[in-house]
């Protein structure tokens, strides 16, 4: 007899396996298309636990707690490692059958995905990639950047004027300075992060359809993706 009883909170309905497991919907016969649609959508549950620490994130920054920020950064550094490590699992989907799905999806691309645009507002992209990246986001999304509030980088610089300390003067000197270097090390983490996983992301792209043809989003890697690794949410460290 088991020991569970499904009348009890369980493992099932805490996780909502069952609306969980009976998400993908395939739109083609393709056994391959069960990997590319589980691979995209645990993206997207990467994405929504980056959003909810960033937000933890500009909280602690703007309380002056320091550790807390640094281990929810720190976090979301391992996050974007796994996101990145995530690609190995998607190459071993060939090209070949790649190719015999990909008309399926029709205009459905990853540049859809709201809440990676929201992660890189959060991040700052609006303040450190410029009013270009702004214009953009807001032709995808319209209204993405109305609400944003503070950033990450704009919280970070807060932590930093309020210290009266200079980034040379805390590297120089970051024993003193622990908290506020291992803050710095760890936004330096989430860029470094961010910008291998696109930079592997087009290698990925350019060995499924080539560097010179066009995304389902309408997009090519050298005008769209390839910019993209310039992207920094702390540029000046």
């Amino acid at each position: 007899m088991s020991v569970f009883s499904l009348d009890q909170f369980n493992y099932i309905e805490h996780l909502q396996l069952d609306n969980l497991l009976n998400a993908q919907k395939l739109i083609s016969p393709h056994p391959e298309e069960m990997l590319f649609v589980i691979i995209h959508q645990t993206y997207e549950l990467w994405f929504k636990q980056l959003l909810h620490d960033g937000r933890r994130v500009i909280d602690h920054l703007e309380a002056d707690e320091l550790p807390q920020a640094t281990w929810l950064l720190q976090r979301a550094g391992r996050i974007l490692q796994v996101a990145d490590t995530q690609l190995t699992v998607l190459e071993m989907l060939s090209c070949a059958d790649f190719q015999e799905f990909r008309p399926h999806l029709k205009q459905s691309s990853g540049l859809q995905s709201r809440q990676f645009r929201e992660f890189e507002i959060l991040g700052g992209l609006c303040e450190t990639a410029g009013e270009k990246y702004a214009n953009w986001a807001e032709q995808l999304w319209p209204g993405i950047t109305a609400n944003v509030g503070q950033t990450l980088h704009g919280a970070f610089h807060g932590a930093i004027q309020r210290s009266n300390l200079s980034l040379s003067e805390i590297y120089l000197n970051r024993w003193q300075h622990f908290q506020l270097f291992t803050l710095c090390e760890a936004c330096l983490e989430i860029d470094r992060w961010l910008v291998t996983w696109r930079q592997n992301h087009i290698k990925m792209v350019m060995r499924m359809i080539g560097g010179s043809a066009q995304g389902t989003g309408g997009t090519f890697v050298e005008k769209y993706l390839e910019p993209t690794t310039r992207y920094r949410f702390f540029p000046e460290l």
